[in-house]
């Protein structure tokens, strides 16, 4: 009868040993990172020459991740600069989820970034800075932890990069007409005597697919035979093709470059009309003088508004 009382006593000690070990485990706690073991490897591609393009990627892979006192999902970016001292730099972010240390990275993103970084503003200044080497070193941080975020020591390169101009700017239509006497052909060699002639995207509106003008119809041609004018997409010439439209006009026409004509639009007046993929043109008998213009091709039925006035 002894020996059964002690094996009841022997296992109430063995619970109270387990239930005093539990006690001194310390949970994870984050603390600020140790960024020690973070580090970028050298590219492959370090020395080679590497052109940018629209549609391609490269990778920057970090060895190693910021100690955060526990395993974290950890996110990655990338800083890249022109110069080694990251004096100003920009941020990339891979793509996907964000949180592989295996970085790809858009070509795209770095040709934007470059041309920041190079200070220009749009595609009349920019300059082709021919092959120059682009500096880069990672970022690592917790979704929603401030002291989190960890920029690593040391810097790689990519020291052949070919950049080309990747801004995102408004883009635009031309008005083609008689508003300069003889009419300026939608050709491609006429790009710069169109320029005031655009109908272009607002800067805050990029990628909207309307279009704003204010043309002056105020030549002599106007003065004989009314304004006249249809709106081309491209320069590439006065006719449209099988596969491609590139000339638009008043809905309800032929499609004979016949003007559509519109006798009661006068000082005062403001029309919107649907546009059509047609070589005939919109023709105000009654008016002479500056024209405002939206073009609308946001939608599957392009429409244009007109109105007068400065």
């Amino acid at each position: 009868m002894k020996i059964a009382k002690i094996f009841p006593m022997i296992a109430v000690a063995a619970l109270l040993a387990g239930a005093t070990a539990c006690s001194d485990v310390t949970d994870p706690v984050y603390h600020e990172p140790d960024a020690a073991n973070f580090t970028l490897n050298t590219p492959p591609l370090q020395d080679q020459y590497f052109e940018l393009t629209p549609n391609g990627t490269f990778e920057i892979v970090c060895n190693g991740q910021p100690d955060y006192g526990f395993s974290a999902i950890t996110n990655y970016q990338v800083e890249v600069s022109l110069t080694s001292d990251f004096a100003e730099y920009k941020t990339l972010t891979p793509t996907g989820t964000g949180t592989l240390s295996r970085m790809t990275l858009k070509c795209s993103d770095l040709a934007i970034a470059m041309c920041q970084l190079h200070g220009t503003t749009s595609d009349e200044d920019y300059v082709d800075h021919g092959i120059e080497p682009v500096y880069f070193r990672g970022v690592a941080f917790i979704n929603g932890i401030e002291s989190s975020y960890v920029t690593t020591s040391n810097v790689v390169s990519l020291n052949k990069v070919q950049g080309y101009f990747a801004l995102p700017v408004p883009g635009y239509i031309f008005c083609i007409g008689n508003y300069a006497g003889s009419w300026i052909g939608p050709e491609a060699g006429n790009a710069e005597a169109l320029r005031p002639y655009r109908v272009t995207e607002k800067a805050d509106e990029i990628g909207s697919k309307v279009y704003y003008a204010t043309i002056d119809f105020n030549s002599t041609d106007v003065d004989d035979n009314g304004c006249i004018f249809r709106f081309y997409t491209e320069l590439s010439g006065w006719d449209n093709t099988a596969d491609k439209t590139v000339s638009y006009g008043p809905a309800g026409g032929t499609d004979s470059d016949t003007p559509v004509e519109f006798p009661d639009f006068v000082a005062g007046s403001s029309l919107t009309h649907n546009l059509v993929g047609t070589k005939d043109s919109f023709k105000f008998n009654n008016y002479k003088g500056v024209l405002n213009m939206v073009v609308d091709f946001s939608g599957s039925n392009p429409k244009v508004t007109f109105t007068t006035g400065e």
